[in-house]
């Protein structure tokens, strides 16, 4: 089993590289557009609708990452909302891997701004891969020698 560690160590080194430094060519830009909404109050909305648990607490992590690959749903404030909106006479197939329905009458237009606020303050910023623990630990055995 140990005699795999060093050759197991490159192989997750180097698919995890790609990951933290790459940006596919497909993916978007940050948003632009104007943004009506307040940050600070969508940022409570953020945590009180538990929307971390899917798309982390900064938009890079969790099951859905939306940062730095911005969906179309998220381009404008507008379209954000019309997505909301969208689902909400749709129950969806799988409720513990798809969003939650938000009607106006479970999050408001005003709400809705809000959070589309505070989600458009999210940046990526991925910390230099030698600041990131685990790596430095998955690096350095892959560069110390073999033996059995």
């Amino acid at each position: 089993m140990t005699k795999w560690l060093g050759p197991v160590a490159i192989c997750l080194a180097a698919a995890a590289l790609p990951a933290v430094v790459h940006v596919p060519a497909h993916a978007q830009a940050a948003p632009s557009s104007p943004v009506t909404g307040n940050a600070a109050s969508g940022g409570k909305l953020y945590y009180d609708h538990a929307c971390y648990s899917c798309h982390g607490f900064n938009g890079e992590t969790g099951a859905r990452a939306f940062v730095p690959k911005w969906p179309a749903t998220l381009a404008t404030e507008r379209s954000f909302i019309a997505f909301l909106r969208g689902r909400a006479n749709v129950a969806p197939v799988q409720p513990s891997t798809s969003m939650p329905n938000y009607p106006v009458q479970s999050l408001s237009d005003l709400d809705a701004r809000n959070l589309y606020a505070y989600i458009r303050t999210f940046k990526s910023a991925p910390p230099p891969l030698e600041k990131i623990p685990a790596m430095t630990q998955i690096l350095d055995a892959a560069r110390k020698p073999y033996t059995p």
